[in-house]
């Protein structure tokens, strides 16, 4: 191993070939625990408490440092030098040095220079190198040459010696170790050390000192806003519009302001709480402006007139009372008397509210300022900006300077909704300042996002977290855990914030998003669930992210990690039975079974409910390639069917959470109560089972496949159990089929031998010759006579429902009717395709429907952690914890 070189490639800044000579020395011979750094300036106004004449700056040829022998200073001499009176002369320039008083104050400087540091206050030795020059071993000066030292120690080295250079240093560090008295100076030491003379300082400017230029440079009224300012003074009635970040509210506040310092008596509107508390903070100064939400308003009004709110008729109050009430007050002259009115957010009022707005204003100074891009969906029948203008009867004044927003958030916002008018930005452009991520564990990510920006110096406060009004379970763990400060995004606009972070923006509209997005004044981070049902969708953003090519890749990757047979494998190993007809797995950490389902569900179901009876360990289930569905096959104890009909067992949902007492992600059933699936069937959860069990079901596998010899078959088929008959029905017209639509048609609601029934024809219309006709009591007959498990019930009893379930194909467009009891098949060319395969529904919006009917389940949940969501509890919003 060589020596730490610092820099580790090569001397530089040095036209002196002695010390790239040593330097390359040092690399080759020195051991890895020295560390070695090649002309080290420094500076201290300390050495002038040395030397007053001498410069506070110097360099070091080389600092050797190590952990035990601690540090030298080595000076480098090249070219060929003597000694006269006490100076080294160069022979061919004829100028003499003071090394050895160089040198003292080069040591005493950095001395004093590391000692800032109490942990660095260090002796240092020191050496000279003339690796050009012969002084004969003779003692030069008095100041290089201990004679007091057993043997006499010379602090030079010279030409004859650098054979042996690396062994002198290492000999010249002893001796002054040992002349010093110091102590080894540890790993610990040695890394500070490095650090403090050579250390790594990412250049980038940091959040915090770009948080505070952006709010001292864009959140200020800048002069194009303070000329909005004068305009609207000027005018009776003013109606302003503009994008987030076009300093609306600052236009209001600074209006207020004016009119204030004017005596005048002003009120000031807003629709949000938040915003009005943000509003009246600000004029909290100019007396004689009252700030108010449009309903604390009407409360006002409802108290002036003495009237109390009626309970259970909130919310008629807040709809449609509210207003009277204001007018009733207005008209009886209760409400105080003000001289200018001013409305904030005014496109979340309803067009009454504004109109009995003007007329109290009538004749009086009023301004309305407005952004169309600012309504949400639940909010219906809100005033539109022609509407304002046209009670107004003012042409609307837009605002397209968008200072308080970043310039890529900017971007992204007219990308997804392209502006009316052209808009520009003084903003830099910073890439880094809109951050869009798709996640397959969101909360995690928002958590280390957090964590890293406060450790840089961002203030807790200074990041505000943004949520929908309904979230998933783990969203709302991961706020009570961590408790940053969070917002409801419809509580939220009008509103700012440092740093945004939309945790669930899967769960937004393109209006909560707009408005999200641009609350952001330095940086604005939206995670998305990659698991979300939501891709499927068209909504803007999201569709504008899934069509970027990185996100798109993105996007896939992190769906992949959701899925169910990824999610297992992390989770437990498995082992294939290696089955011909079922994908069928033993999970032995598990001590569970595993089942893959392909795509013939009808024929999984078959078998579940055969192994469910069979097999005494749990059961858990998936598509194939599904992301969402994973399911438990339970015994049905209410089913008063035998042990061989589908609806023997029923299926649980389950969905993936952390267990404690597993220490692994493992499934969990009922959604509000989280309970692991593995520690409720832990009695159930035993060792593999006999070889008889497994040979049995291999047995089965083998009749359903066809594998098993023809004449074994023949000998099990009397006595077959039912879904296993049926199994290997639709197995075979798999291979044989001469029509494909009618096998995908699912298993309906049903009783036992219905849903035989109904297997037995879909196989037959799926494998008849073209134009064959099929004559149904026969088939009802010739099945009949295959089973004894059939003659349970009358053969007039089975050829009714065999009747009824070939009646369910008729009506479904799959055979023709001939003439009673008598159908032909319908080719795949005029039969119907189920809905869910046609080509107009893609396959990821399958995988995040609703679970189908028959979809190899018979349901018990159909929760799931995707479509479960709560209203976030008041005690997560507002302030952080």
């Amino acid at each position: 191993m060589m020596a730490r070189m610092i820099p580790d490639n090569g001397p530089r800044g040095t036209e002196s070939k002695g010390e790239r000579d040593i330097y390359t020395i040092f690399k080759a011979e020195l051991p890895d625990d020295y560390v070695v750094i090649h002309s080290l300036p420094w500076l201290c106004s300390a050495v002038n408490r040395v030397d007053p004449k001498a410069k506070p700056t110097g360099e070091i040829d080389f600092l050797i440092i190590h952990p035990e022998k601690g540090l030298l200073v080595l000076e480098v001499k090249s070219g060929e030098y003597g000694v006269k009176n006490n100076q080294f002369v160069h022979l061919h320039k004829q100028y003499s040095i003071d090394a050895i008083g160089q040198t003292r104050n080069n040591v005493h400087g950095i001395a004093k220079w590391l000692g800032s540091d109490p942990l660095l206050r260090f002796r240092i030795g020191y050496g000279f190198v003339f690796p050009d020059s012969d002084f004969a071993g003779k003692p030069t000066t008095p100041g290089m040459y201990d004679t007091t030292s057993t043997p006499a120690q010379p602090l030079y080295i010279d030409h004859r010696e650098m054979l042996n250079v690396t062994e002198r240093v290492v000999k010249l560090m002893d001796y002054w170790k040992t002349t010093l008295g110091n102590f080894d100076l540890g790993a610990a030491r040695v890394a500070r050390l490095i650090e403090f003379l050579t250390p790594e300082i990412d250049g980038r400017r940091g959040w915090t000192s770009r948080i505070f230029f952006d709010n001292k440079d864009w959140l200020q009224l800048s002069e194009e806003q303070s000329t909005v300012v004068t305009r609207v003074l000027k005018n009776q009635t003013s109606l302003v519009t503009g994008w987030p970040g076009t300093g609306k509210t600052l236009i209001v506040i600074e209006i207020a302001r004016r009119l204030a310092a004017q005596k005048n008596k002003v009120l000031v509107i807003s629709f949000n709480n938040k915003l009005t508390d943000y509003v009246r903070t600000q004029l909290v100064d100019s007396k004689g402006c009252d700030v108010v939400t449009w309903h604390g308003l009407c409360g006002q009004a409802r108290n002036a007139l003495g009237r109390i709110s009626e309970a259970g008729k909130e919310d008629e109050w807040y709809r449609q009372q509210c207003e009277l009430d204001l007018k009733d007050a207005i008209d009886q002259g209760r409400m105080a008397d003000y001289s200018a009115l001013l409305v904030d957010e005014s496109q979340a009022l309803l067009p009454s509210w504004c109109e009995t707005l003007t007329n109290w204003f009538h004749n009086k100074p009023k301004a309305f300022f407005c952004d169309e891009t600012q309504v949400f969906p639940y909010e219906r029948g809100n005033i539109p900006l022609k509407g304002l203008s046209e009670l107004l009867n003012a042409d609307p004044f837009p605002l397209t300077i968008i200072m308080r927003m970043p310039k890529a958030v900017t971007g992204i916002l007219e990308e997804v909704v392209p502006p009316k008018l052209q808009h520009s930005t003084p903003r830099t452009l910073e890439h880094d300042t809109a951050v869009e991520i798709i996640s397959a564990d969101p909360c995690k990510e928002a958590s280390q996002i957090r964590k890293k920006l406060i450790d840089s110096g961002v203030p807790p406060e200074d990041i505000v977290i943004l949520i929908a009004r309904f979230i998933p379970k783990q969203y709302i763990e991961y706020l009570v855990r961590e408790r940053p400060h969070c917002e409801a995004i419809t509580k939220f606009r009008g509103l700012e914030a440092p740093i945004i972070l939309i945790l669930g923006a899967e769960l937004l509209d393109t209006a909560e998003l707009f408005s999200a997005y641009s609350r952001a004044t330095s940086k604005c981070i939206a995670i998305y669930n990659a698991a979300s049902y939501s891709w499927s969708g068209k909504e803007a953003f999201r569709s504008r992210l899934k069509s970027l090519p990185n996100h798109q890749a993105t996007l896939q990757e992190e769906k992949n990690k959701l899925r169910i047979d990824n999610i297992v494998a992390r989770s437990t190993e498995r082992k294939s039975l290696k089955l011909s007809s079922l994908n069928i797995f033993w999970a032995e950490s598990w001590r569970a079974w595993f089942i893959e389902a392909d795509e013939d569900q009808s024929l999984v179901k078959m078998w579940i409910a055969y192994l469910a009876h069979k097999l005494p360990q749990p059961i858990f289930f998936w598509p194939k390639d599904s992301n969402t569905r994973f399911y438990f096959a339970k015994l049905n104890p209410s089913s008063a069917d035998s042990a061989d009909s589908p609806n023997s067992y029923l299926t649980q949902s389950l969905v993936f959470y952390p267990c404690k007492e597993c220490g692994d992600l493992t499934p969990h059933a009922d959604i509000i109560k989280t309970i692991c699936k593995l520690c409720e069937t832990e009695v159930d959860r035993t060792p593999y089972p006999d070889s008889s069990v497994i040979d049995e079901i291999r047995i089965m596998d083998g009749l359903i496949s066809g594998e098993l010899a023809k004449d074994r078959i023949r000998d099990l088929q009397p006595n077959l159990p039912l879904n296993i008959a049926a199994a290997a029905s639709l197995f075979r017209a798999q291979r044989n089929k001469m029509r494909s639509n009618v096998l995908k048609v699912q298993l309906p609601a049903g009783r036992r031998f219905y849903l035989i029934a109904f297997i037995f024809v879909q196989v037959r219309v799926a494998t008849s010759k073209p134009g064959s006709v099929m004559d149904i009591n026969a088939l009802a007959d010739e099945i009949y006579g295959r089973f004894n498990v059939l003659t349970s019930i009358s053969s007039a009893e089975w050829r009714k429902i065999f009747a009824n379930a070939a009646g369910t194909f008729y009506s479904k467009g799959y055979i023709k009717k001939i003439s009673k009891g008598f159908y032909s098949p319908v080719e795949d060319d005029q039969a119907p395709v189920p809905k869910r395969y046609r080509p107009d529904g893609n396959e990821e919006a399958r995988e995040d429907s609703d679970i189908q009917e028959g979809d190899l389940i018979n349901i018990a949940s159909k929760e799931s952690e995707g479509d479960h969501s709560e209203a976030a509890p008041e005690s997560i919003l507002g302030q952080g914890f």
